[in-house]
């Protein structure tokens, strides 16, 4: 099965997600900032990156950044999600784009299906 890292720096959403995910039977490593999760990517290349878009000190999009201009992980998919009322807010474009976005108020229906769109 898959290997699922997930970024956020809310211990709880961490927490959920993360059971969410292993009882689907997905591998899951957890880190609750942008520069744990860099320090992660340096040891372990996941499959997918479920990405806060709104953190403090690195935002999503700043990781992002970093994650799209390491070419270890150039094949790395990433999902934004986020607790924003308009995922339009969330920017897909430009040359640091993710992959998808899920609004945390989706739930967990809303996840495992964007999870398995980007997985295949």
């Amino acid at each position: 099965m898959s290997h699922i890292l997930l970024i956020d720096d809310d211990e709880d959403m961490l927490a959920m997600t993360g059971r969410w995910l292993e009882k689907a039977g997905y591998t899951v490593t957890k880190a609750q900032s942008g520069k744990e999760a860099l320090e992660m990517l340096a040891v372990e290349k996941p499959d997918l990156i479920l990405l806060d878009y709104a953190m403090p000190g690195m935002n999503g999009p700043q990781v992002l950044r970093q994650i799209r201009s390491r070419s270890d992980c150039s094949n790395v998919k990433v999902l934004y999600r986020t607790g924003l009322d308009d995922t339009d807010a969330a920017n897909l474009d430009g040359e640091y784009k993710a992959d998808g976005i899920v609004a945390k108020a989706e739930g967990k229906p809303g996840l495992m299906r964007a999870v398995s769109s980007v997985l295949g």
